[in-house]
Protein backbone atom coordinates (compact mmCIF):
# COMPACT_ATOMS: atom_id res chain seq x y z
CA UNK A 1 0.00 0.00 0.00
CA UNK A 2 2.88 2.36 0.82
CA UNK A 3 4.36 1.76 -2.66
CA UNK A 4 1.02 2.61 -4.33
CA UNK A 5 0.75 5.85 -2.34
CA UNK A 6 4.29 6.90 -3.29
CA UNK A 7 3.64 6.14 -6.97
CA UNK A 8 0.40 8.13 -6.90
CA UNK A 9 2.21 11.12 -5.39
CA UNK A 10 4.95 10.92 -8.02
CA UNK A 11 2.41 10.79 -10.86
CA UNK A 12 0.45 13.72 -9.44
CA UNK A 13 3.62 15.71 -8.90
CA UNK A 14 4.81 15.15 -12.45
CA UNK A 15 1.45 15.99 -13.96
CA UNK A 16 1.47 19.30 -12.12
CA UNK A 17 4.81 20.27 -13.65
CA UNK A 18 4.03 19.32 -17.23
CA UNK A 19 4.24 22.15 -19.73
CA UNK A 20 2.52 22.68 -23.01
CA UNK A 21 4.29 20.86 -25.77
CA UNK A 22 4.94 22.56 -29.05
CA UNK A 23 6.12 21.54 -32.44
CA UNK A 24 6.53 23.12 -35.83
CA UNK A 25 6.68 21.99 -39.39
CA UNK A 26 10.14 22.00 -40.93
CA UNK A 27 11.11 21.23 -44.49
CA UNK A 28 13.84 18.63 -44.78
CA UNK A 29 15.85 19.05 -47.97
CA UNK A 30 18.38 16.55 -49.19
CA UNK A 31 21.73 17.64 -50.60
CA UNK A 32 20.61 17.26 -54.21
CA UNK A 33 17.65 19.59 -53.61
CA UNK A 34 19.88 22.10 -51.86
CA UNK A 35 22.37 21.96 -54.73
CA UNK A 36 19.67 22.55 -57.35
CA UNK A 37 18.10 25.49 -55.45
CA UNK A 38 21.39 27.24 -54.62
CA UNK A 39 23.16 30.00 -56.54
CA UNK A 40 26.42 29.39 -54.70
CA UNK A 41 27.69 26.24 -52.99
CA UNK A 42 31.02 26.78 -51.33
CA UNK A 43 33.47 25.64 -48.71
CA UNK A 44 34.50 28.80 -46.91
CA UNK A 45 35.86 30.20 -43.67
CA UNK A 46 34.64 33.30 -41.83
CA UNK A 47 37.08 36.21 -41.88
CA UNK A 48 37.49 38.78 -39.11
CA UNK A 49 34.13 40.43 -39.83
CA UNK A 50 30.82 39.37 -38.25
CA UNK A 51 28.44 42.07 -37.04
CA UNK A 52 24.81 42.85 -36.34
CA UNK A 53 22.98 45.04 -38.81
CA UNK A 54 20.29 47.59 -37.91
CA UNK A 55 17.70 45.19 -39.33
CA UNK A 56 15.10 43.94 -36.85
CA UNK A 57 12.33 41.59 -38.00
CA UNK A 58 10.48 38.47 -36.91
CA UNK A 59 11.02 34.86 -37.94
CA UNK A 60 8.08 34.27 -40.28
CA UNK A 61 7.55 30.63 -39.29
CA UNK A 62 8.33 30.66 -35.58
CA UNK A 63 6.22 31.45 -32.52
CA UNK A 64 7.01 31.20 -28.81
CA UNK A 65 4.27 29.69 -26.65
CA UNK A 66 4.46 30.55 -22.96
CA UNK A 67 3.17 28.46 -20.04
CA UNK A 68 -0.28 30.07 -20.32
CA UNK A 69 -0.50 29.22 -24.02
CA UNK A 70 0.04 32.79 -25.27
CA UNK A 71 1.82 32.97 -28.62
CA UNK A 72 4.33 35.69 -29.47
CA UNK A 73 6.45 36.26 -32.53
CA UNK A 74 10.18 35.65 -32.16
CA UNK A 75 12.17 38.79 -32.91
CA UNK A 76 15.29 38.48 -35.06
CA UNK A 77 18.28 40.75 -35.61
CA UNK A 78 20.14 40.74 -38.90
CA UNK A 79 23.77 39.64 -38.92
CA UNK A 80 26.40 39.86 -41.64
CA UNK A 81 29.40 37.56 -41.68
CA UNK A 82 32.14 37.91 -44.27
CA UNK A 83 33.57 34.66 -45.66
CA UNK A 84 36.63 33.78 -47.70
CA UNK A 85 36.07 31.09 -50.33
CA UNK A 86 38.25 27.99 -50.14
CA UNK A 87 36.48 25.94 -52.83
CA UNK A 88 33.50 26.74 -55.06
CA UNK A 89 31.34 23.74 -55.84
CA UNK A 90 28.62 25.65 -57.72
CA UNK A 91 28.39 29.25 -58.86
CA UNK A 92 30.73 31.97 -60.05
CA UNK A 93 34.26 30.60 -59.75
CA UNK A 94 35.64 34.16 -59.54
CA UNK A 95 34.07 34.80 -56.12
CA UNK A 96 36.85 35.17 -53.56
CA UNK A 97 34.80 36.60 -50.67
CA UNK A 98 31.11 37.05 -49.91
CA UNK A 99 28.82 38.34 -47.19
CA UNK A 100 26.41 35.91 -45.55
CA UNK A 101 23.18 37.56 -44.39
CA UNK A 102 21.65 35.58 -41.52
CA UNK A 103 19.75 36.17 -38.28
CA UNK A 104 20.04 35.65 -34.56
CA UNK A 105 17.33 35.84 -31.92
CA UNK A 106 17.19 39.41 -30.60
CA UNK A 107 16.45 38.26 -27.05
CA UNK A 108 18.71 35.74 -25.38
CA UNK A 109 17.80 32.37 -26.92
CA UNK A 110 15.62 30.17 -24.73
CA UNK A 111 16.46 26.57 -24.10
CA UNK A 112 13.49 24.86 -25.72
CA UNK A 113 12.70 21.78 -27.69
CA UNK A 114 12.19 22.34 -31.40
CA UNK A 115 13.73 25.81 -31.39
CA UNK A 116 15.36 27.33 -34.47
CA UNK A 117 18.67 25.94 -35.70
CA UNK A 118 20.44 29.24 -36.22
CA UNK A 119 24.12 29.69 -36.99
CA UNK A 120 26.81 31.88 -35.49
CA UNK A 121 30.48 32.16 -36.29
CA UNK A 122 33.66 32.91 -34.41
CA UNK A 123 36.28 33.89 -36.99
CA UNK A 124 39.11 33.21 -34.54
CA UNK A 125 38.18 29.48 -34.64
CA UNK A 126 39.40 29.31 -38.27
CA UNK A 127 36.71 26.70 -39.00
CA UNK A 128 35.62 25.69 -42.49
CA UNK A 129 31.96 25.45 -43.50
CA UNK A 130 29.96 23.95 -46.34
CA UNK A 131 27.35 26.54 -47.34
CA UNK A 132 24.37 26.29 -49.72
CA UNK A 133 23.40 29.88 -50.57
CA UNK A 134 21.05 32.01 -52.65
CA UNK A 135 21.92 35.51 -53.85
CA UNK A 136 19.83 38.34 -52.47
CA UNK A 137 18.95 41.43 -54.53
CA UNK A 138 21.59 43.52 -52.74
CA UNK A 139 24.41 41.07 -53.56
CA UNK A 140 24.66 39.41 -50.17
CA UNK A 141 24.00 35.69 -49.83
CA UNK A 142 21.45 33.98 -47.59
CA UNK A 143 20.94 30.34 -46.58
CA UNK A 144 19.09 28.27 -49.18
CA UNK A 145 15.69 27.29 -47.81
CA UNK A 146 15.22 30.16 -45.37
CA UNK A 147 16.56 31.83 -42.28
CA UNK A 148 14.94 29.83 -39.48
CA UNK A 149 16.96 26.60 -39.66
CA UNK A 150 20.18 27.18 -41.61
CA UNK A 151 22.05 24.95 -39.15
CA UNK A 152 19.96 21.92 -40.12
CA UNK A 153 21.82 21.17 -43.35
CA UNK A 154 22.28 24.41 -45.29
CA UNK A 155 25.33 25.59 -43.33
CA UNK A 156 27.49 22.83 -41.90
CA UNK A 157 30.72 23.13 -39.95
CA UNK A 158 33.26 20.73 -41.39
CA UNK A 159 35.40 18.51 -39.22
CA UNK A 160 38.96 19.64 -38.63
Amino acid sequence: MKYLTVMLLVVLGLSGTATQSQSRITIEQNYQELLERSDLVVIATPTTSTADTKEVTFFSDLLHVDAEGRQTKVEATGVETRFECLAILKGNSQVKQFVLHHYRETASPRLEADGPLLVSFNPSDHADYLLFLVRERDGRFAPTGGQTDPGRRTITKLAD
